[in-house]
């Protein structure tokens, strides 16, 4: 009788312990906005905090109480020309290079991307706006032996994620008529057009050939200006 009373106490204390490491145990769920651009997301303000929030105001991470998870957000124009494929083959080499990458999905203006490695797992899911012309993530890092209680806070971020489609507060040109916010991106190698600036040809001359100069507003906003340069024209 007492072994079974001191069973039945002991499968208690499991079921508690089991129920506070549950996905479950994420409750509070709440909107994060992006002000700058406008992407929002859900995210368990009982699991994650903030962490710190980035200068520019393109971004943010949060961190778990128990400092060991992050969530990270942001968004930044697509400068290089990224298309999914070519974005997500880049992450995955200089972001991701100590992870064994597992799961790989793309679509026309979209990619998720997950590896595992050293005790931790990553999933990062990026969403192409504006064209192409401006880049939206979220990714978050946590280790592998609590996957099942990050893995349905994943999805479930995931399935709220909603990119940022207003070109002009992310200080991007409006796009031509016809052509959806969220349409596949043109992969280009650099911008193809720009004038011809002092400032750029001192810049070519001092390197020895020819520029491009971006230059972006570092307050709202954010417009973008490309000049080109030249090291030995007239």
């Amino acid at each position: 009788m007492h072994f079974h009373r001191r069973l039945f106490r002991s499968l208690a204390v499991f079921a508690v312990l089991t129920a506070l490491a549950s996905p479950g145990m994420a409750q509070d769920w709440r909107q994060y906005r992006n002000e700058r651009f406008g992407f929002t997301l859900e995210y368990p303000a009982d699991v994650f905090v903030t962490e710190r929030a980035a200068e520019a105001g393109d971004g943010q991470v949060f961190g778990s109480s128990d400092d060991e998870a992050r969530l990270l957000v942001g968004a930044l124009p697509n400068d290089s020309g990224y298309n999914p494929v070519s974005y997500q083959q880049y992450i995955a080499r200089y972001s991701y290079s100590g992870y064994q990458i597992d799961y790989r999905q793309t679509g026309g203006s979209w990619f998720a991307l997950s590896g595992e490695g050293e005790g931790k797992i990553f999933y990062e899911k990026v969403m192409f706006t504006c064209g192409g012309r401006l880049i939206n993530s979220f990714a978050m890092i946590y280790p592998s032996a609590r996957r099942q209680v990050f893995d349905p806070i994943v999805e479930r971020i995931e399935d709220s994620f909603r990119p940022a489609t207003d070109c002009q507060r992310a200080g991007l040109a409006p796009l031509p008529i016809g052509v959806a916010p969220n349409a596949r991106p043109v992969h280009r190698a650099r911008p193809l057009h720009g004038e011809r600036s002092a400032l750029a040809d001192r810049i070519a001359r001092a390197r020895g050939h020819d520029v491009i100069v971006i230059m972006r507003r570092a307050t709202p906003p954010y417009d973008r200006k490309v000049l080109r340069g030249y090291a030995y024209r007239r």
